[in-house]
């Protein structure tokens, strides 16, 4: 019976793409789950007016040595985006090339006078060409979600708020971007691409920068950065 259950369970824990990937069909999916939003922000760069994002995809199949198609829609009823208005992109069917296992789906974010402090979401989804079927069912849609205003971004967790830049708020965050010319301090352990050095000497050119340049919250309070050095 233990044996069984052993067995049992060693099936169990295969991931869905270990399964699918003896089925003998070629599947493509978006590398981000439809829970994990893609976001695009031009607060980061008020000079842009517009900005290209790229969603990876993966697929679960053999390597061809021709170049491969599979097909995405964009789907109106579940977004608040407008196609050709907040953003454009290359909606015909897209292209795997030969003996490669990724792609990557190319939107352009348009910035408009109402988007202003607004958010707006693109839903795309995969559908099926000869070539390919949609893939793990969490990756069959993408969420873009294109922004032109701050907001709290992961990497500003608790240490920030008590031992790097202190308390957020966005214009501490926008005179942040315009001082360092940096808007991701995301650690290279935690996924980025920022040495903790790094990190830590952007906070403090900012940290001397107010010192410089004293700048008042919105509530009238000082805008203090604790970070030591």
């Amino acid at each position: 019976l233990l044996y069984i259950i052993s067995f049992f369970s060693l099936l169990t824990s295969c991931s869905e793409t270990e399964i699918e990937r003896y089925s003998g069909k070629n599947y493509i999916y978006f590398e981000k789950s439809s829970k994990d939003s893609t976001v695009f922000s031009f607060a980061y760069d008020p000079n842009l007016s517009e900005g290209d994002i790229s969603l990876k995809m993966k697929i679960i199949s053999r390597l061809e040595n021709t170049d491969r198609t599979y097909a995405v829609k964009f789907l109106a009823d579940e977004s608040t985006a407008k196609e050709g208005k907040d953003f454009i992109w290359q909606n015909n069917t897209t292209i795997v090339k030969a003996n490669d296992s990724i792609s990557y789906l190319n939107i352009r974010a348009i910035k408009t006078p109402e988007l202003k402090g607004k958010t707006v979401k693109a839903v795309f989804e995969i559908v099926p060409t000869d070539d390919f079927i949609p893939g793990i069912e969490d990756n069959r849609k993408a969420n873009v979600i294109i922004s032109n205003k701050l907001t709290k971004p992961i990497w500003w967790n608790g240490w920030h708020d008590t031992s790097g830049l202190g308390l957020y708020s966005d214009k501490k965050y926008q005179l942040f971007i315009e001082v360092t010319g940096q808007h991701d301090l995301t650690l290279t352990e935690d996924g980025g691409s920022m040495d903790f050095s790094d990190m830590y000497g952007y906070v403090v050119m900012f940290k001397y920068w107010l010192l410089d340049n004293p700048q008042k919250e919105e509530d009238g309070s000082d805008m203090f950065v604790p970070i030591i050095g």
